[in-house]
């Protein structure tokens, strides 16, 4: 279930449900195509809305940069998000997990255990 999203330039970060908690996808504006490689994982929503927020305003930064226009209210919406990102992470304990490594220890349980050596 999409709970909330975050827009920037090229992509759109959308929170959702997931088992685990909370993940942050990315989606591309002209496509509408999910970019897998890049999901994270939250335990907290708040931590996972501040994340998404944060890589919006770093993609509205990073084109703006690309553009060559200098936008201070840009660098310091970037800034300030950051800032949230980081303090809510350190509270909560929580830093998040990329997709791809909680793709790799799901699938971990579908092969056959491994012989112990002691």
């Amino acid at each position: 279930m999409l709970l909330t999203t975050a827009e920037g330039r090229h992509w759109r970060y959308e929170v959702c449900e997931h088992a685990d908690g909370y993940v942050v996808q990315m989606r591309d504006l002209e496509t509408g195509g999910l970019e897998d490689a890049f999901a994270t994982v939250f335990r907290t929503l708040p931590v996972a809305c501040a994340y998404a927020a944060m890589s919006a305003a770093f993609d509205q930064y990073a084109a703006a940069e690309l553009e060559d226009v200098a936008d201070a209210e840009i660098a310091l919406e970037l800034e300030s998000s950051e800032r949230a990102f980081v303090d809510l992470s350190d509270r909560l304990h929580d830093e998040g997990l990329a997709g791809s490594a909680l793709k790799a220890w799901d699938g971990r349980g579908d092969r056959a255990p491994g012989a112990v050596l002691h």
